[in-house]
């Protein structure tokens, strides 16, 4: 929770500072032109919670973006130190090692490689498939995490369709309520209040689409580099072909 809110406090201050940028000084008697915060004010509750959306959206994408990297998923030296444990060829003592080197490590590589280990009494294709079953639901936890920010990107995008449609019937309903005629300043606030929860909702899953894109292409890519390195400490285990 700390971690999120400190990712969510520079947007926070990007949305405080930015509330005056568009205001300009006017001459007398000019009408006054309209501020971020006004904007806001006139997208209504649909606004407020895009503004929420996005702040949780890009927390987490930042968050994710700085921490779910290769290391994160493949330790560095790890598969040395496996494949240093099995040198002199597999002893009891030797897959020891290797299971204490990636025992207490909770990486997508180490759960995966303790899997194996954890099955070597039953032979190599026990051991391949429990690695197998082992990545698939790593690889589809990871992925899941970052398909949230698939959600949001759907979420904005509909409820800035929300946003527009309501803006809309509201000044339908004016014009209907008036058949004399609207004020079209009053259609204008409505009209505006489509059109900032359009841009808002848009915006929020353009960046969000981005950010799910190129995290999912990370786990792809690190569940295809374990899958390699997985199969190239259980060839340790592979039976011996008779010659």
């Amino acid at each position: 929770m700390r971690r999120f809110l400190l990712m969510a406090l520079p947007a926070l201050l990007l949305l405080s500072a930015s509330a005056g940028l568009y205001a300009e000084d006017a001459a007398p008697g000019a009408p006054k032109a309209l501020t971020l915060m006004d904007l806001i004010i006139a997208g209504g509750i649909i606004e407020l919670l895009l503004i929420i959306l996005s702040l949780i959206c890009y927390s987490l994408a930042l968050q994710w973006t700085f921490t779910l990297k290769r290391d994160f998923f493949i330790p560095p030296g790890m598969a040395d130190d496996v494949h240093n444990c099995f040198t002199e060829g597999v002893t009891d003592e030797s897959i020891e090692s290797a299971r204490n080197a990636v025992g207490s490590d909770g990486s997508f590589l180490g759960t995966v490689l303790a899997a194996a280990f954890d099955k070597r009494d039953f032979g190599y294709d026990a051991m391949k498939e429990a690695a197998e079953s082992i990545g698939i639901a790593e690889h589809n936890r990871y992925i899941t995490k970052v398909s949230w920010l698939s959600l949001f990107a759907s979420s904005a995008t509909l409820m800035g369709l929300l946003g527009t449609v309501s803006g809309i019937i509201g000044s339908f309903l004016k014009m209907a309520s008036n058949p004399g005629g609207v004020d079209p300043s009053k259609l204008a606030e409505n009209i505006g209040e489509a059109l900032v929860c359009t841009a808002s909702g848009l915006a929020i899953a353009i960046g969000a689409l981005y950010f799910f894109f190129m995290l999912r292409a990370r786990v792809n890519q690190a569940g295809i580099d374990i899958g390699v390195i997985a199969s190239e400490v259980l060839d340790y285990f592979r039976p011996q072909q008779p010659h």
